[in-house]
């Protein structure tokens, strides 16, 4: 990270702006695979309680204290506070529009209640994964965005114009949908 951090002043307005652009692509992916995972985690969740209380009305089987001292850890555990990301998910991305471990969502009737609660144990670690992930780039964004800031303010300072007509042009570009994926190479000093 220091490393990363010590190449910021090398960079141009222009390199400093696509890089900030594609992290924040890249946060986008990692978002979405998230929220997938919520998804996921919250449907396995109501199975879970659903199964729980199908057997209190039956009468087959009354929840127990232990029953939702479970069902509590489980609902908190993505609660706790952030772990180190794993060797099998550090540098990877979801730039496959969520793709997990699981691609596809299990036959929930399949699953006994132990498998049901080791894949919510499962999806709530890699959901804690993914959120360590993503909070990193968002530290990467507001370190990129504090430089950017920082050097238009001693634009400001020294009397050069902080907003071109380059930028204007980008921005009524981006209002009308029209704007290219490149970032706009900046004049020439």
């Amino acid at each position: 990270m220091e490393e990363w951090v010590s190449d910021i002043g090398s960079l141009s307005d222009a390199e400093l702006k696509g890089l900030i652009g594609e992290l924040a692509t890249e946060e986008q992916d990692i978002s979405y695979g998230r929220r997938i995972l919520h998804g996921k985690i919250d449907l396995l969740r109501a199975e879970l309680v659903n199964r729980l209380r199908a057997r209190h009305d039956a009468g087959n089987e009354a929840i127990t204290d232990a029953d939702v001292a479970k069902l509590t850890d489980l609902i908190t555990a993505a609660s706790d506070g952030g772990t180190q990301p794993s060797s099998q998910l550090a540098g990877a991305t979801a730039s496959s529009k969520g793709a997990t471990q699981m691609d596809s969502f299990p036959d929930l009737g399949a699953l006994t209640d132990p498998e049901l609660k080791e894949l919510i144990r499962t999806l709530t670690d890699e959901e804690r994964e993914i959120s360590y992930q993503r909070r990193i780039l968002h530290g990467k964004i507001d370190i990129l965005r504090a430089e950017l800031v920082n050097r238009m303010r001693t634009q400001r300072e020294e009397g050069e114009a902080t907003i071109t007509g380059e930028d204007i042009e980008q921005l009524t570009e981006i209002l009308a949908g029209k704007a290219s994926k490149e970032p706009v190479e900046a004049d020439a000093e």
